[in-house]
């Protein structure tokens, strides 16, 4: 069977029952930053491959990514355990992610990002965040980068879209229609 399959049906799984235990909005922070515990750290993946390890091992390391020290939403303890007594934990980077994707659809959210080279005031991220959201016609999870190499201007990007108003890529630009 297909991993994409196979992890979609988890997800709507888990969502579905995160959904009836009022808890869906938890268990979407717990597969975020349990996601990003697979990209920072890449040898979790290697490590649930290890046949050594007993599946209870093996949950109590996945709980371990989602939450860290702090305690699990049953319906997330519920499912790892449920992943791990059925040989799946080694999916669970894909699960994660599925899970992230079909939150952002069920609840109307798309990310944005917005990169600048100094701090920005917050009615400006706002300003911001009001005009992708009338565009979209969706809720906006915003996130704010400083990055001083850009020069001036910004750089937005949302669902598909990008508008790089930066002062680094109107110089470069520049360069080449000058070549």
């Amino acid at each position: 069977m297909d991993i994409g399959i196979i992890s979609s049906r988890y997800a709507k799984t888990l969502l579905r029952f995160a959904t009836e235990n009022k808890e869906e909005e938890k268990v979407y922070k717990e597969m975020q930053t349990l996601a990003e515990s697979f990209r920072k750290v890449p040898a979790l993946q290697q490590t649930l491959l290890n046949p050594v390890l007993t599946d209870a091992q093996k949950e109590s390391l996945l709980l371990s990514a989602a939450v860290g020290e702090g305690e699990a939403t049953a319906s997330t303890r519920g499912f790892l355990h449920l992943v791990a007594q059925n040989k799946r934990a080694d999916l669970m980077t894909f699960i994660a992610n599925a899970y992230v994707e079909l939150y952002h659809k069920s609840k109307n959210l798309i990310k944005g990002h917005l990169v600048v080279p100094a701090e920005v005031s917050e009615a400006t991220q706002q300003k911001l965040r009001q005009m992708v959201e009338s565009r979209t016609r969706s809720k906006v999870e915003f996130s704010t980068e400083i990055d001083p190499a850009i020069g001036g201007g910004f750089v937005l990007e949302y669902d598909t879209y990008r508008l790089d108003a930066s002062l680094r890529t109107q110089l470069a630009e520049l360069r080449r229609s000058l070549n």
